[in-house]
């Protein structure tokens, strides 16, 4: 066991501090990156839209044989830019989950 003098001088030794401080960053980063995939575990599912797109592809398949001519091509460019956007929110989710990086 260290006696008095020992452990002062130890805190005043800047190479003990260094260490110290190296200990100290090695468990915080330890923690935050345990934490920081628990958050994106937890984030990513709700950024899937797989549920989603085949209830819409249900539903579009069925309107899309209901009508003809311009409105048939006119539903088919709404359900174009649709299923564009569920891809983009997907991938935006991704990357807004994939943002989060210990340091």
């Amino acid at each position: 066991m260290d006696t008095l003098d020992q452990i002062i001088k130890k805190q005043n030794d800047p190479m003990e501090k260094r260490r110290q401080l190296a200990m100290l960053k090695t468990g915080m980063r330890g923690v935050a990156g345990t934490k920081l995939e628990s958050v994106q575990n937890t984030l990513r599912p709700k950024f899937k839209v797989d549920d989603i797109q085949k209830e819409m592809n249900t539903v579009y398949s069925s309107l899309l044989y209901s009508f003809q001519g311009k409105a048939q091509q006119a539903l088919a460019q709404r359900i174009s830019q649709s299923a564009q956007k569920l891809i983009h929110t997907e991938q935006d989710g991704e990357s807004f989950v994939n943002g989060f990086k210990p340091r």
